[in-house]
């Protein structure tokens, strides 16, 4: 069979010791994460006290991965993921020693822990741009890193609900699991070190990547399409969590809501690496659009547990099925414009521009939605999230190694990866 079916791929020492870092990262993450904004809201009982914490998060963030990318001429990708983790140690060491005042600095919270994305992105996503560079790998690197991913949310988060739910006091449950985080931090910036360091950048050509010119329509267009992906992509990460508490006021059924997502995305994101190649990607990206809107719909019809479950079911399809040949696709029209290896960092950081915008543009509609129509504007907000990934889409196909796959530099790959 000509590209439907790919073979056994082979992954270097280093590549499965990042693939293994992203699954310490994704368990303390998965621990935590997804109940930082319940967190919050049972702690101040004031939805607004969320919202702030993740605007905050989602300003400083771009800000933080600019400088982060500035520093990799003199620092070099290591520097900025250890740090990124030890970052993250430090938020989470924040929220134990703040306990149930941490509302009170929630917007302090927030700028930290956007610095921190910041940093652990530019040195991770350099990381996933490197380790999947070349011999047609790409995809199926991705989709390892994504499997990893959601396979740490298949128990972590059910087993952190069940934690919280069953303490004596909620308090405890969550002291508990920061706890555990710190731990798996710890470890994880303990391995950091056997990563091998990388050349400095040296160049960092930002206004370049920032503006391109006219020449680099591919380039320009994916900026723009970030916009609408970060809007129909990031603000999920909490909002389910919320409206999933809203409805049960249960943080092991939150916990368990997760998990399932995790199981389904961690089958699909194994399956669509393995099979996803230039010629497919552009089929793989329209049922990924398709089962998003379908999932919209349902949810928006009648907000019950049974269509949040599905909800999170289809949109846990549609996540690899979408991301994983999106992800392929920037990365290579990175590499079309780069005129040095060290530009990398200036693209990765100009990407975070535009999903900041988008992230903002998210936030300021789900405040505003809310605060005009209570729940029904979290469906309406979560219907739009849906659709406004038709809008990535659209852009998406514009795209030369979309619209004419043979110009993808792995498009006549055949031969397994060496990674």
């Amino acid at each position: 069979m000509p590209w439907i079916f790919r073979r056994q791929e082979k992954l270097s020492g280093h590549a499965r010791l990042i693939i293994a870092l992203n699954a310490l990262y994704s368990i303390a993450e998965a621990l935590c994460s997804v109940f930082v904004g319940v967190y919050f809201y049972i702690n101040s009982h004031n939805i607004n006290t969320v919202f702030f914490h993740y605007t905050v998060l989602y300003l400083t963030t771009p800000f933080a991965f600019v400088f982060a990318g500035w520093l990799t001429r003199k620092r070099d990708r290591s520097f900025l993921f250890r740090a990124g983790l030890v970052l993250h140690a430090l938020y989470y060491a924040a929220l134990l020693f703040l306990r149930d005042s941490s509302p009170e600095y929630a917007g302090m919270l927030g700028g930290l822990l956007g610095i921190t994305w910041g940093f652990f992105w530019a040195g991770n996503n350099t990381y996933q741009y490197d380790f999947s560079s070349g011999n047609g790998g790409r995809e199926f690197f991705l989709g390892m890193i994504s499997a990893v991913s959601a396979g740490a949310k298949i128990l972590a988060p059910l087993m952190s609900g069940l934690i919280i739910s069953f303490a004596p006091v909620p308090q405890q449950g969550y002291e508990i699991i920061f706890v555990v985080a710190l731990m798996l931090y710890s470890v994880a910036i303990t391995f950091s070190f056997k990563i091998p360091a990388s050349p400095k950048s040296g160049s960092f050509p930002l206004k370049q990547a920032l503006f391109p010119p006219r020449a680099h329509r591919d380039w320009r267009i994916l900026m723009l399409a970030g916009i609408s992906l970060a809007g129909s992509f990031h603000i999920f990460h909490f909002l389910l969590a919320l409206i999933m508490y809203f409805e049960i006021g249960n943080e092991a059924a939150v916990g368990g809501y997760v998990s399932f997502q995790g199981l389904v995305t961690v089958t699909v994101s194994y399956l669509v690496g393995r099979y996803v190649v230039p010629q497919s990607r552009k089929r793989f990206m329209f049922w990924g659009v398709l089962v998003l809107v379908a999932a919209g719909l349902i949810v928006f019809w009648e907000t019950t547990v049974w269509t949040l479950l599905i909800f999170g079911f289809l949109r846990s399809i549609s996540l690899p099925l979408y991301g994983i040949p999106d992800t392929a696709v920037r990365f290579e029209v990175m590499e079309s414009m780069m005129k040095e290896p060290g530009d990398r960092i200036a693209y990765l950081c100009a990407w975070e521009s535009p999903l900041a915008v988008g992230r903002l543009i998210a936030m300021a509609s789900l405040f505003v939605l809310y605060h005009l129509y209570g729940g029904v504007g979290l469906r309406v907000m979560l219907l739009l999230l849906c659709l406004i990934r038709l809008a990535t889409y659209a852009l998406m196909c514009r795209i030369s190694i979309i619209r004419n796959p043979a110009l993808s530099p792995s498009a006549g790959d055949t031969c397994p990866p060496q990674l």
